[in-house]
């Protein structure tokens, strides 16, 4: 048995363990070193070139394949013939993409000229994921209620989750829980620097409540042992334990949400394992929802509310 915040006793499983099934298998890739950040942008600018150059041939043979069929049969026909059949089999290939997979048709072939005809018969599609310009306004803007994700240092907030009236609060035993606004935590974002530059969006959150127990205290987390328990989200005074968290926007969040994904960068000792990776999310534990950490496909949608 485990101790949980609050003193709520809880069986084998942590809250990290989320899946029971052992074929689960989680897959990542690196993309360089924390501690060497230029090194790491190449890799990411590398890897964007080589997708978005294959991206463009896949769209192109789509769209030549129909010609070069036509091609053998030009001699047989008239002109006016094999252009009615080339037009004839554009309209059914893009007929049977708009009907069996509209979303790889709307996204794949970055067709935001026409949204409006997405809109009407597939308006999650248009909304949800947008299309690769929309992606690129949208990434440009990275607007919090009004501030910039980049800007947001020496900004006072509190982290509401989104569609709720539910806020960030600590307990009086420096646990964070959800509750009213009443009893929300201010939070002060202080920007992280890695080697005199800044990490971009990326900011360690410190309690900003003078009349309040852990006043200045910094938000982190409970590292998770080998018999993975833990992985609570707390205040804690000592300064050196304040945790780097990225405010990240994707096409799961809608305009002016964000995820707050943890960014720690320190080796854990053999016996635990850091969140580094993870997202801030609520979790279900003996009937009482508490603030820990989770994958992405569980990561809270959260709201700034500043002063």
């Amino acid at each position: 048995m485990s101790v949980l915040p609050g003193g709520i006793r809880r069986g084998c499983h942590g809250p990290m363990d989320r899946s029971n099934d052992p074929a689960h298998v989680r897959v990542g890739v690196c993309v360089g070193s924390a501690d060497d950040a230029a090194a790491s942008a190449r890799l990411l600018v590398t890897f964007h070139e080589v997708m978005s150059r294959m991206l463009n041939i896949v769209r192109l043979g789509i769209i030549a394949l129909p010609v070069l069929v036509q091609c053998f049969y030009i001699h047989s026909v008239d002109f006016g013939s094999w252009l009615l059949r080339l037009v004839t089999l554009y309209v059914l290939i893009g007929g049977a993409c708009f009907l069996l997979v509209p979303e790889q048709l709307y996204n794949g072939m970055g067709l935001a000229s026409l949204r409006w005809i997405f809109e009407k018969f597939y308006p999650d599609i248009a909304l949800a994921n947008g299309s690769i310009s929309d992606t690129a306004e949208r990434c440009q803007e990275a607007l919090l209620s009004g501030h910039r994700i980049s800007e947001l240092h020496g900004q006072r907030a509190k982290i509401r989750w989104h569609g709720t009236n539910r806020y960030l609060c600590i307990t009086h035993e420096g646990w964070a829980v959800t509750g009213d606004e009443n009893f929300a935590a201010t939070l002060y974002m202080q920007r992280v620097f890695a080697k005199d530059k800044k990490v971009p969006d990326t900011y360690q959150f410190r309690i900003c409540e003078p009349d309040a127990q852990w006043h200045q205290a910094w938000l982190a987390f409970q590292p998770i042992n080998h018999l993975r328990f833990g992985g609570w989200l707390g205040a804690y005074r000592d300064p050196q334990k304040a945790c780097p968290y990225k405010i990240l926007q994707d096409s799961a969040c809608p305009v002016g949400t964000f995820k707050l994904l943890c960014a720690w960068t320190g080796i854990p000792p053999p016996t635990q394992r850091h969140v580094s990776g993870f997202y801030i999310a609520e979790q279900l534990c003996g009937g009482h929802l508490y603030v820990g950490h989770a994958s992405d496909r569980d990561a809270a949608l959260l709201e700034l509310v500043f002063e």
